[in-house]
């Protein structure tokens, strides 16, 4: 089902020089719905090497491909050539027309590739979010304060530095608040129990990320 070593290794040498490196934006040619909604913020990619599509393809055969992305970055092997590695495959599948649990995947891996390279990036107070993030502040409010010690302790961050980024996170969800409303208005008639279960699922991912936003602010002023 999903696009292995061995395909995607003939695959993406033969289209790296057609296809070039991609700066953000859509997949070559018309977008479909499902490459539409991969996320391509700020993060870039770069021309991929045959080393490149060497990592993906490791990371896709590895049984589990988020510990090897992480494992990737730590050790320095994750760049956005290897981002720009997995478009040249999904766009190959996409044309080859793949079937869609290969091409979700592939959007999946996309995108947390893409995340982890936008959390290297990230100033110190922004990572350390993230971190703090995973935990639940409310159940292991202890484990949070000791991050947070830790990091001022460290000067790895600034109380300013932590503030103002919970703040400017806060404020970006609430202006986003609009738009995803409208796009519940719009998803909540699908007949599709697939996609409904999906913008249930990520209606409460928001909740719950607001929520400990919000509880990581007042734990950073108490």
């Amino acid at each position: 089902m999903l696009a292995s070593g061995s395909v995607s290794l003939r695959v993406a040498p033969a289209v790296r020089s057609r296809t070039g490196a991609r700066r953000s934006g859509a997949p070559a040619g018309a977008p479909s719905r499902r490459g539409a909604s991969v996320v391509r913020r700020a993060t870039q990619t770069d021309e991929p090497a045959d080393e490149d599509f060497v990592l993906f393809n490791s990371m896709l055969a590895s049984g589990d491909i988020p510990k090897a992305i992480r494992d990737a970055a730590v050790e320095g092997k994750l760049t956005p050539a290897t981002l720009g590695a997995a478009y040249v495959v999904y766009d190959k599948c996409k044309s080859l027309e793949e079937d869609a649990p290969v091409l979700k995947t592939l959007e999946s891996v996309i995108t947390l590739i893409t995340q982890t390279l936008q959390q290297l990036n990230a100033p110190p107070a922004v990572r350390l979010i993230d971190e703090l993030m995973t935990i639940d502040p409310t159940a292991e409010a202890e484990a949070v304060r000791a991050k947070i010690a830790e990091a001022y302790a460290t000067k790895t961050v600034t109380e300013d530095d932590l503030h103002a980024s919970l703040q400017m996170m806060i404020e970006d969800m609430a202006t986003q608040d609009e738009a995803w409303e409208k796009h519940v208005a719009t998803a909540a008639t699908t007949t599709d129990k697939e996609e409904f279960e999906r913008l249930i699922a990520h209606a409460n991912g928001r909740m719950e990320a607001k929520r400990r936003l919000s509880q990581l602010q007042a734990m950073t002023k108490a």
